[in-house]
This record gives C-alpha cells, structure tokens and sequence, in this order.
C-alpha cells in the first residue's frame, strides 16, 4: 500500500515553504535597510571572518544552537554592513545561518561545526594521558582544579608541573600584545581550559590543551609567557 502524501499535505506544505520563504526576504530587506558604509578593509575579511566563526562555536558549544553576537560586533566595532560582508562566504557556503528575526542571531550547522572541529579543536589522545609530537603535551590529573600540566617541547618525562591557572592567566597576558587572530585564540582557548577545569571534564581539558599547543607552536613572539612555562627541551 502506497503512502503518497494526500494534495491537503502538499499544499499545506507548500504554504509553510512560501511563508517561510517570505519571512526570509522580509528579514533580509530589514537587516539590509539604511545600512552604513563599511569599516573593515577587504584585505582584513579572512582574518575576521575567521575569528567571527570561532567565536560562535565557542558560544554554542554545539552544532544547532542560537547564539546573539551583537555584543561581540559591538566590541569590534563593527557596524551591520561590516558584519555582512565579513560573514558572507559563511552564509553563503552554509557554515552557518541565521537565526530568528533580530540582526545578530546565528547558528552552526554540523558542516561548519566539521569544520571548527577539524581546523581548531585538537582531537587525538585518548583519556586524561595523551602526547603530541615532539614539542607536544602531556596530560595528567585534569579532573580537579589542583590539576597540572606536564609539558614541554621535548615531552620529558621529569618536565616540571604547571598549574592550569599558571597557563590561563599567562595565555591571557599574552594576548595583550599578539596578532588580532593569535588573541582571539588565546583567549578563547583560556577561557575554554578554565570552564573545563572547573566543570573537572578531563577529556575536555585535553582537548583544550592540545589546541593551546599548537596555537604556541605557530604563534607569533608574543607568547613570552605561555612559552616560558615549559622547558625548552631537546
């Protein structure tokens, strides 16, 4: 027996599509209205795109989830044309979309949240106890906000502890003085590492120190701090 949709559920669905489709037009016209003229320079898209996209994921914490960023447009000092242009290629290629009637509001799709996890989280190890490559980290104890940190370029094994607040406040110290990009990640990371210490999730804080290792073995000469708490190895 046959289960095509009767011609009540087409139309009634075809109705939802156009009442859809029409809330769209009529959000974007509204969004798009009296618009001011751009402030960020086309050479300065990518970088900010990026940080943009970053900050999102690390509100939403997962694929799906509204969250409002006019707050974190205002603190940039970007005006609504200025958000458009920086978050088109994300629109556009469906890495993320918008979400209910006010300017500002925005989820990540599962192909964007792929993306975020394939480019900026770190997901090797296994557990509490895991080790990059040379210059990586090893992790022990991450369950309790006495915590430490092995680490250090050469992974020794007698490297000293280095308390997770130590690390924070040397990332966020750091970023004072780094590239836009590099701050926007060192903070981000801090952040991220002290909500998974506080929350005592081991395999969430392994996750956010393998992202803080490879952020600082990229980064530029800034991270003085960050880098002065791990030996410098052989």
């Amino acid at each position: 027996m046959s289960m095509e949709p009767t011609p009540v559920l087409v139309v009634i669905a075809l109705l939802c599509w156009l009442i859809y489709a029409l809330f769209v037009w009529i959000r974007g016209v509204v969004h798009r209205r009296r618009l001011p003229e751009p402030s960020v320079a086309p050479g300065q898209l990518e970088i900010y795109q990026g940080q943009a996209f970053r900050e999102m994921c690390r509100r939403a914490a997962n694929p799906g989830r509204r969250v409002m960023m006019t707050d974190y447009f205002a603190e940039r000092g970007w005006n609504r044309a200025d958000v458009m242009r920086i978050l088109a290629e994300l629109l556009k290629h469906k890495m993320i979309v918008v979400e209910g009637w006010r300017f500002g509001s925005y989820s990540v799709t599962h192909k964007g949240w792929t993306e975020y996890e394939g480019k900026f989280i770190w997901t090797g190890g296994e557990g509490v106890h895991i080790s990059t490559g040379p210059g990586g980290f090893v992790v022990a104890n991450v369950n309790s906000h006495h915590s430490v940190v092995h680490g250090g370029y050469g992974n020794r094994a007698n490297a000293p502890d280095i308390p997770h607040q130590q690390l924070i406040d040397a990332l966020r110290t750091d970023a004072d003085t780094a590239t836009p990009d590099e701050a926007v990640r060192a903070r981000e990371y801090a952040d991220d590492l002290a909500a998974a210490v506080d929350a005592q999730d081991a395999d969430r804080t392994a996750r956010v120190l393998g992202r803080i290792n490879a952020l600082l073995s990229t980064a530029t000469a800034a991270f003085t701090l960050a880098r002065g708490l791990l030996p410098s190895g052989s």
